[in-house]
């Protein structure tokens, strides 16, 4: 009986970690959502409609090679010039372009929603924007006003994601 209850937690515990790595494996892929508005998010699931996955290559790491040393410690046959290389010894050409692409995806996304943000707020004019025809009830005037602040808030925190984003790949 010990080894059935034993078993049974091996099978539970293996269950959870295939189910981590489903979770992971998932979580890697990145959606850009386009809402009837117009307006583009960026988020780790698929919601349906206006949802395209967006296409990155994968970032490749691969470690430097350790220098052959003799018995003293030293370097054999490793001039410094190649030391001071290494560490682009694993990267092509084809690496380098791949993070260029990206990195002009991410400043065409910064530059679009810096024109949205400031659009938003040219309207929102700092908590009174101008009644439009149709607002003649007052809570229609107060929802649009909160949504409008809802919008900043988001492309705001967009525009920061996206700059966070440009520093880690100019790294």
């Amino acid at each position: 009986m010990a080894t059935l209850v034993g078993f049974a937690r091996v099978i539970a515990l293996g269950a959870c970690l295939v189910g981590v790595g489903a979770v992971h494996a998932r979580g890697t892929e990145m959606f850009v959502c386009t809402g009837a508005d117009g307006v583009r998010t960026y988020q780790n699931s698929d919601n349906g409609e206006g949802c395209v996955p967006l296409n990155l290559n994968p970032i490749t790491v691969v470690p430097t090679p350790k220098p052959a040393m003799n018995k003293g410690g030293a370097d054999i046959g490793v001039p410094r010039s190649a030391r001071r290389s290494a560490a682009n010894d694993g990267r092509t050409s084809a690496d380098f372009n791949a993070r260029d692409d990206r990195m002009k995806i991410l400043q065409e996304e910064l530059r679009l929603e810096e024109s949205k943000l400031k659009s938003l707020q040219d309207e929102y004019k700092s908590g009174q924007p101008d009644r439009l025809g149709n607002e003649r009830n007052y809570q229609k005037y107060l929802d649009r006003t909160s949504r409008l602040e809802k919008d900043i808030k988001l492309t705001s925190e967009n525009i920061q994601i996206l700059k966070s984003e440009l520093i880690r790949l100019s790294e």
